[in-house]
């Protein structure tokens, strides 16, 4: 029995340590596992972060082009305004040369009247002309001094549209 004895103490022995191997490997390949996870967590966490500040540049970029929208909204709306105003101000030019060409003929035709003799017929269309001549030199001022507002109005929409 002693040799039996000493053979199964081998045995053991040369299976302790092929256990002692094994459980040696297996601490080996659990420590290379925890640095692995160590590192997948590492860079998940980093991962989330950049998502995040990616997510918030997002959010930034997004308001800033809302504002920007915004903003070219009210300069399209501005520049509509401007476009207004500058048919307003043809418009109130062309009323300005038409006036101006009338007046000129009404002041031709007063002119001429004093040359051709002056009867008494004359006399009241004179007056009359002279009274048209006034009612329109009062409506070419008036005129004059809308198209100066709405010429204001323009510059400074113009101004602010550029600002």
């Amino acid at each position: 029995p002693r040799a039996q004895h000493e053979a199964a103490e081998a045995g053991l022995r040369a299976e302790a340590a092929a256990l002692a191997q094994r459980l040696q490997e297996l601490e080996r390949r659990h420590e290379k596992t925890c640095e692995e996870v160590f590192r997948v967590q590492r860079q998940a966490l980093f991962m989330k972060s950049e998502r995040q500040a990616a997510e918030d540049r997002l959010g930034a970029v997004q308001k800033q082009l809302e504002q920007a929208q915004d903003e070219a909204r009210r300069l399209r709306e501005l520049h509509g305004h401007a476009e207004d105003a500058a048919r307003l101000v043809k418009d109130r030019d062309r009323k300005i040369t038409e006036l101006s060409k009338e007046v000129f003929r009404l002041k031709e035709a007063l002119n001429v009247l004093p040359e051709s003799g002056g009867t008494p017929q004359s006399l009241p269309n004179t007056a009359v002309l002279q009274a048209r001549i006034r009612a329109l030199e009062e409506k070419l001022e008036e005129t004059e001094t809308r198209h100066s507002k709405v010429v204001t109005l323009y510059r400074s929409h113009l101004l602010y549209a550029v600002q």
